[in-house]
């Protein structure tokens, strides 16, 4: 598929457009993701109509700036940019995963007139990050670039409100913490495993409710419903086409 590459403000990221028609799908994937995260709820999808995904700086085929870290608020105001060059029209229905859905939920309370609909999926609970007996100050996000997580604090608390539009929040399924080998526990000290899921799950409840959205629950994988459980992040971004066609 063909890549064009669009200028934010002094730098180039690489987007896909794929399908016709409206609403548009805006895909945000997590840290250090690219636009490929996407693909397999993307095959699952039974709505035919405009799909954007894009690699954020640093990753994939967009360039590496010169940036010093930055805040999640900074990458929504890129993402807004990038649908400016791009011409779509919109509103758009934003689909963020991870780190992604916190650019997602940013983008969508800030600029709530471009934004037909939300989907969260497994969305980062940014004050765990903070909560840890080490505080994890800094996310990676592609090529020598990070994410500010406390300076980012301020944009998320600020759009954790009911937004007028539909949306969903999904969260991974209860236990995959305590089965995931490869995360390295020390990390995230003196939260045990058991704690931790715990606390995402609940997160993802508490978030559904201060956004007033809808909450599903995936059932199979982890983190990475995207990839593990397509068909309920599909099933999610069809019902969100139905309902902007309707209003």
């Amino acid at each position: 598929m063909a890549i064009t590459k669009f200028d934010v403000g002094g730098y180039k990221l690489a987007a896909e457009i794929a399908g016709e028609g409206s609403p548009t799908v805006v895909f945000i994937s997590g840290a250090g993701s690219g636009r490929n995260a996407w693909d397999e709820a993307i095959a699952v999808l039974r709505s035919p109509t405009t799909r954007l995904t894009y690699d954020r700086p640093g990753i994939g085929d967009s360039d590496t700036p010169d940036l010093t870290s930055r805040t999640l608020g900074a990458a929504a105001e890129e993402l807004r940019k990038l649908l400016a060059a791009s011409t779509l029209p919109g509103p758009f229905i934003l689909v963020g995963h991870s780190l992604g859905g916190l650019i997602a939920l940013i983008y969508a309370a800030t600029w709530p007139e471009d934004t037909a609909g939300l989907l969260l999926v497994d969305t980062s609970d940014i004050h765990l990050n903070l909560d840890v007996a080490t505080p994890i100050l800094t996310a990676n996000d592609g090529n020598h670039l990070t994410f500010d997580i406390p300076a980012s604090v301020a944009d998320v608390t600020r759009s954790r409100r009911p937004l007028a539009m539909p949306t969903t929040v999904i969260a991974s399924r209860p236990g995959h913490w305590l089965e995931d080998e490869t995360i390295d526990f020390t990390r995230w000290h003196p939260f045990t495993p058991t704690e931790l899921d715990t606390r995402w799950q609940s997160h993802q409840q508490s978030l559904a409710k201060d956004l007033a959205a809808t909450h599903k629950v995936a059932r199979h994988g982890g983190h990475n419903i995207q990839s593990d459980d397509p068909t309920i992040v599909a099933d999610s971004i069809d019902t969100l086409i139905d309902l902007a066609r309707r209003s």
